[in-house]
């Protein structure tokens, strides 16, 4: 039984680590898309400059300011609170549901946001 259970803490901890991986990686590339890993953004490119909240109502009436992937907004069961992280020295704003990456906004291109990794 102790067997079974230090394979399966393995095996989880390997899949969690190459999913942090492939969201590193993605960011790194300045591609942005929904799902990604806060605590990715957080090993790249460093804490924000400074954090807030929203609630989802909030978000989805001013969806349009933020992009989302297929620009669609992420529809939320009842009124759920989001995390907002604010990177002013590069002007980008990044709201996560839990650890999602769930909208963004700012002005950079892809090539300008793949900049930033190296900037820190």
């Amino acid at each position: 039984m102790k067997k079974n259970f230090a394979l399966i803490a393995v095996l989880l901890i390997l899949v969690i680590g190459c999913a942090m991986a492939k969201h590193r990686s993605q960011i790194r590339e300045g591609m942005l898309v929904t799902g990604l890993n806060r605590n990715a953004f957080a090993k790249e490119w460093g804490l924000p400059d400074r954090t807030a909240t929203m609630s989802s109502d909030e978000f989805s009436s001013f969806s349009s300011g933020f992009n989302t992937y297929g620009g669609r907004a992420s529809y939320f069961r009842g009124k759920t609170s989001l995390d907002v992280w604010i990177y002013e020295k590069w002007d980008v704003t990044l709201v996560f549901s839990g650890l999602r990456l769930v909208g963004w906004k700012t002005s950079k291109s892809r090539e300008e946001l793949k900049a930033i990794s190296g900037q820190r």
